[in-house]
């Protein structure tokens, strides 16, 4: 409404308002060509874009002249092909900065193999049949916490859609069993409630919110959902998760220890204290990389509940400086974990 208001001032005043139509017009073109060329817009919307465009270049200075009716329904559909770029930017580059997960390069099915490790080392001998009881709640834990990652970025991947006026459909099926199959993992009933409903409002709002302008919508209906969801899986991995890294440490250093005060072997003492540098090495990585992907997590946490704020107002160039703003914030992050 704000931007129509200006087109009726053109129309009514000076030539100096006319320039700022000009200008517009020019900054229009750009962003349509932007649109046009980046490789997530779909053939459709580029083959209109591309008619568009020619029509705007071919009538542009009788545009300028007489700003005709036509003008005033033509304008601000041209302003708002590029007006969103900001937010498919940043949920981009949210779903690949929260796919990093992996690089954390730590699960429950490593601790399980460490716990089992350490048992047959204080048992002293060799089994070749030792039976790891923690396999199968490690393997749910983790099936879980993909499910819950899967989840976040579904939510982010349609944020992208929507903004880039594309349908989106994703699967989040199983989600609610596999959170419930893990004890291991030590969620509430609330926990477990937030993860179902999570998942199925993703589930549904592919049909749902299936243009650009149910991008505010979306992430009205979608924010309350996602804080909890997102909250949930930063308990998971820095408590849940970071708990399990620092207790195999913990039981590992006591046990080498042990074996260091059992010996006089000097070639063995010096074998046992390598074997515990490494694990401190170990140990010390895998928490800077749980601190990273926190960090990374919070931020998206913070920058999409930004978003919700100011969902009226995306097209706003301040809003466009938060957004740009945020992205920037997930680069830096990443950037300093590559520097270590």
């Amino acid at each position: 409404m704000v931007y129509l208001r200006s087109i009726y001032l053109v129309i009514d005043e000076t030539s100096y308002k006319i320039g700022l139509i000009k200008f517009s017009l020019d900054k229009m073109v750009e962003e349509c060509d932007a649109t046009i060329f980046n490789r997530s817009t779909t053939a459709g919307s580029k083959k209109l874009l591309f008619i568009t465009r020619k029509w705007v270049m071919t009538n542009y200075k009788n545009m300028l002249r007489k700003i005709p009716f036509t003008l005033l329904f033509l304008l601000p559909f041209i302003y708002g092909c590029g007006s969103l770029t900001a937010v498919h930017s940043y949920a981009t580059k949210s779903v690949d900065a929260l796919n990093r997960i992996n690089e954390i390069g730590y699960t429950y099915k490593d601790y399980c193999r460490k716990d089992c490790e350490l048992q047959q080392l204080r048992k002293g001998e060799i089994t070749q049949n030792f039976r790891c009881t923690c396999e199968a709640p490690a393997a749910a834990a983790d099936e879980a916490l993909q499910k819950i990652h899967q989840t976040i970025t579904a939510y982010l991947q349609a944020v992208a859609a929507l903004s880039n006026n594309s349908d989106f459909t994703y699967d989040v099926s199983g989600l609610t069993e596999a959170v419930q199959k893990s004890p291991l993992l030590g969620l509430t009933d609330k926990q477990v409630a937030v993860s179902t409903k999570a998942g199925n409002f993703i589930a549904t709002a592919a049909t749902t919110f299936y243009r650009k302008k149910k991008l505010k919508q979306y992430l009205g209906e979608a924010d309350s959902i996602f804080r909890e969801l997102t909250e949930t899986f930063i308990y998971l991995i820095d408590n849940r998760l970071r708990a399990q890294l620092k207790f195999e440490y913990n039981a590992q250093v006591p046990n080498l220890k042990q074996l260091l005060d059992d010996t006089n072997d000097r070639a063995v003492k010096q074998m046992l204290i390598k074997s515990y540098l490494d694990e401190k090495a170990w140990y010390e990585k895998h928490n800077r990389l749980i601190d990273t992907y926190v960090a990374l997590l919070k931020s998206v946490q913070k920058g999409y509940h930004d978003l919700y704020i100011h969902r009226s107002n995306l097209k706003d160039d301040n809003i466009k400086s938060i957004i740009q703003n945020y992205a920037k914030d997930l680069q830096y992050i990443m950037a300093s974990t590559n520097n270590k």
